[in-house]
């Protein structure tokens, strides 16, 4: 009986604050509406309870309103350097198929696992970029590929060898599996997104070698880089821009 009586107590003071809660909101927004005039009122209230708009990500764009998380599609990311890049950073294709990956499926896109990539590119190779992806795309019974091609990378100021600047250039390609009309029963690619990409951190000066160490800024532009290639495929808040 007493943990009863205890747990009505919680339940009540729980409603008291929610009341009191709701209450402040309510007084918080009446004075906002208060201090703004015409359309100034709506837009202020709703940036206090939602933020801003969502800036529509360039896949969504450009393919006239699709999406990776389209409902019972799958996706699988794969990454082409070239040697120059990979002497750089050896580890570039894995480490960014793995954290895009990651990434996408944090935002409810359906991801074939990075592991699973990396397993199939330990037993056929490297991916290229003349690399057929009909073969792979089949494979896995993916109905997305999403390709990122890299034509340079490195993490030094260019002929400065004492300062730090990320960068990286190439270009994203989504290619779509398809019903074949020819082949009754199998699937092809169909390119549906080709852009070039461009990164660079940081933007405004590099960073002396002094002021930080290897291993810190190569984490740190590693995931700028594999944050940006993201939001090709995710809205994001004008708010959240990457500097």
């Amino acid at each position: 009986m007493e943990r009863l009586a205890e747990s009505a107590a919680h339940s009540a003071t729980h409603r008291a604050r929610a009341r009191v809660s709701r209450a402040a909101c309510l007084l918080f927004a009446a004075l906002v509406v208060t201090s703004c005039s015409g359309c100034q009122i709506v837009i202020g209230v709703l940036q206090i309870f939602e933020g801003f708009p969502k800036t529509h990500n360039d896949f969504y764009v450009r393919t006239h309103h699709r999406s990776l998380s389209e409902k019972g599609k799958s996706v699988i990311v794969l990454v082409a350097s070239p040697p120059s890049a990979r002497e750089e950073e050896p580890s570039l294709d894995l480490d960014v198929m793995a954290e895009v990956s990651r990434q996408l499926l944090v935002n409810k896109v359906n991801v074939v696992e990075s592991q699973k990539i990396a397993k199939w590119i330990d037993d056929n190779g490297l991916i290229v970029s003349q690399t057929e992806l009909e073969p792979i795309g089949r494979h896995f019974d993916a109905d997305f590929i999403v390709l990122f091609t890299f034509d340079d990378f490195g993490y030094l100021e260019n002929n400065s060898p004492g300062l730090y600047r990320g960068h990286a250039h190439g270009k994203t390609t989504v290619a779509e599996m398809v019903d074949d009309k020819v082949t009754p029963g199998t699937k092809r690619v169909k390119i549906i997104y080709n852009n070039p990409f461009t990164a660079k951190y940081p933007t405004i000066r590099p960073i002396s070698a002094d002021q930080e160490g290897p291993d810190v800024f190569k984490r740190k532009f590693m995931g700028r880089l594999s944050e940006q290639l993201t939001r090709t495929f995710v809205d994001y808040r004008p708010e959240e821009e990457i500097q």
